[in-house]
């Protein structure tokens, strides 16, 4: 099962796209601004509390890749821990967003759009 949750508009706009295998994991790209890419890559995996059923799952771990000079890396890793705390299931996201010279109340918009898109993929997964 495939979905899109979008959040933010204009330059400010990202979208995360995910796929579903089922239960068994979440493949997501999380794309925006003005030049969509990818620039940085996030595994999250639950971690010890959810193999041993205990609740509520409160750890994952966690991995990260970037490109030279990116650090889409960040709102991956944010984003794909979230979504795994949520859903118990291992999360993989391939990020970027960029903004020319973006300001750091930029940077914060996107960030905030992309939890804002992250808890929309959540509430149509039925996961809020």
């Amino acid at each position: 099962m495939e979905m899109n949750a979008s959040a933010g508009t204009g330059k400010y706009r990202v979208t995360l796209h995910v796929l579903s295998t089922g239960g068994h994991g979440l493949s997501c790209f999380l794309y925006g601004g003005t030049q969509p890419h990818v620039g940085g890559l996030a595994l999250v995996s639950p971690g010890t509390a959810l193999k041993e059923n205990a609740q509520p799952l409160s750890s994952c771990d966690e991995w990260t890749l970037t490109l030279p000079g990116h650090k889409d890396f960040s709102v991956a890793n944010a984003i794909a821990k979230k979504l795994c705390l949520a859903t118990k299931e291992p999360v993989s996201i391939s990020a970027g967003i960029h903004i020319d010279n973006a300001s750091k109340e930029e940077i914060q918009t996107l960030f905030d759009n992309c939890i804002e898109a992250a808890d929309l993929f959540l509430k149509q997964y039925g996961k809020e």
